[in-house]
């Protein structure tokens, strides 16, 4: 469920109530809920509902269940205040609140400054640590480890689950870059490419 793509079809597919197989459970909501398939799944969750628990989604990071949707629901502010310690709840959602109502970005506290240690290391954690999503960190010499990449301001963001997708996003300025070789130094490939100097 690391994937966004996979996120989203979670919600398409008919899911089985787990007290009955008859009943079909889908997404129980209007699209015009703040919470909805498409920001659930940009926020980092996937549906799995029950009968108990028809809008229960979980976070592909912190396996953190969410249920009992309302229609001012933030999925972002939600992640950010219920799993402040997830790496997605920090490296996507809490971006959030550095936007200006231009869509730029403003960093009223240090904290919050992309080259902060805390965010680096949620970005990092977004390769999947020891759960060796990121199919170049098996080459110790590589040049696109996720550490360089995390660095860099880059959190992995594949396309599709279960293939060797190394596809990689800087959420500050929205470029996402794929097909690293061994050579690339993701400081380099990226800095020219970019017009922000956050890091």
């Amino acid at each position: 469920m690391e994937s966004l793509s996979s996120r989203l079809k979670s919600f398409n597919k008919a899911k089985s109530s787990k007290s009955t197989k008859s009943n079909s459970l889908g997404w129980p909501h209007p699209t015009s809920f703040a919470a909805n398939p498409n920001t659930l799944a940009d926020a980092g969750f996937y549906f799995n509902p029950s009968a108990d628990d028809p809008d229960n989604v979980i976070c592909f990071m912190c396996e953190k269940e969410l249920g009992g949707w309302e229609a001012d629901d933030n999925p972002f502010d939600i992640h950010v205040e219920k799993c402040p310690k997830c790496p997605w709840a920090l490296a996507r959602c809490s971006l959030e609140h550095d936007l200006d109502s231009k869509g730029n970005f403003v960093f009223e506290d240090a904290s919050r400054l992309p080259s902060n240690k805390a965010l680096e290391k949620a970005r990092l954690d977004s390769f999947g640590g020891k759960r060796k999503w990121w199919p170049h960190d098996a080459n110790k010499l590589h040049g696109a480890t996720s550490k360089k990449l995390a660095k860099a301001g880059f959190v992995y963001t594949p396309q599709e689950s279960g293939v060797q997708d190394d596809t990689a996003t800087c959420f500050y300025c929205d470029l996402s870059l794929s097909g690293w070789d061994p050579e690339d130094d993701p400081m380099y490939v990226y800095r020219p490419t970019t017009l922000h100097g956050y890091l």
